[in-house]
C-alpha cells in the first residue's frame, strides 16, 4: 500500500512539473538603415490579434509570451505572421515556417535585414 502511495505521488508530481508554463521573450530587430513598420499577427483561442510597431534603424522591439515547458524550443506558438513595410513600395511577409527558419540561428530574435527587402523587391519587378 505504501509503494502505491509513493507511485501515485510520483506520477502526480511528474504531471504537475510537465504541465508548468514558462515565460519567454521574443524580439524583432531592424537591421536595416531605414525606419520600418512591423505588423505581427497572432492566432490565439480568442481570435486574431495584431501588434503594430514602428522600428527605427537598428532598434529592437520585444514581446513576452507564455508556453508550456514542453514547447520551450518553439518560437511563440501563437505567432502567425510578420508583415514589414519600409519607405519604398516593397514589403515583406514572413509566414510561420519562414519565421522558424529565421530564428533557427538567433534564439527567439527575428532579424530583418536589408537583404530581405532586396529579395522582396526583386520578386516584385
Amino acid at each position: 500500500m505504501e509503494k502505491l502511495k509513493i507511485l501515485i505521488l510520483g506520477l502526480l508530481a511528474a504531471f504537475v512539473l510537465s504541465s508548468c508554463s514558462t515565460i519567454h521573450w521574443a524580439s524583432v530587430k531592424n537591421a536595416t538603415a531605414e525606419e520600418l513598420m512591423v505588423k505581427v499577427t497572432f492566432k490565439t483561442q480568442y481570435g486574431i490579434q495584431v501588434m503594430n510597431m514602428p522600428l527605427q534603424a537598428g532598434e529592437v522591439n520585444i514581446w513576452q509570451y507564455e508556453q508550456s515547458s514542453r514547447e520551450s524550443k518553439t518560437m511563440d506558438k501563437n505567432l502567425h505572421s510578420i508583415e514589414i513595410s519600409g519607405a519604398g513600395s516593397c514589403y515583406l511577409v514572413f509566414n510561420k515556417e519562414q519565421i522558424k527558419e529565421k530564428v533557427k540561428h538567433t534564439t527567439r530574435q527575428i532579424v530583418i535585414s536589408a537583404e530581405d527587402f532586396h529579395t522582396a523587391c526583386e520578386k516584385v519587378r
